[in-house]
């Protein structure tokens, strides 16, 4: 939303009340002419900065979670994923289960 501010222009100087600035208050800022005005406005962050500002808000407001790093695990030998097939397949099948759950009103 803009502000309107009122400023004072004195011999050699402009000066710009410091209250229509208080949104900025820790931004750097920059002076750019363009056409027949003169602009101050936050300069403009790298992508980087600008990332690692909003991973901290997200971070402070609770709604950043850290993953810890998923372990690699090496590769099964042939012989051992078989075996843990047979063991893992015993019984019936898992959409056998479902519907006998739906059946019963599950």
């Amino acid at each position: 939303m803009a502000t309107e501010i009122v400023a004072q222009v004195i011999s050699q100087e402009l000066h710009i009340p410091l209250t229509g600035l208080d949104a900025w208050q820790d931004a750097e800022l920059e002076l750019v002419r363009e056409k027949s005005v003169l602009v101050i406005r936050p300069r403009k962050l790298k992508p980087l900065q600008e990332r690692e500002l909003a991973i901290q808000a997200l971070r402070e407001d609770g709604l950043l979670v850290e993953m810890k790093q998923t372990p690699i695990y090496p590769p099964i030998a042939p012989g051992e994923r078989a075996e843990l097939s047979r063991k893992l397949s015993a019984g019936r099948s898992l959409s056998e289960l479902v519907i006998e759950e739906r059946k019963a009103g599950w």
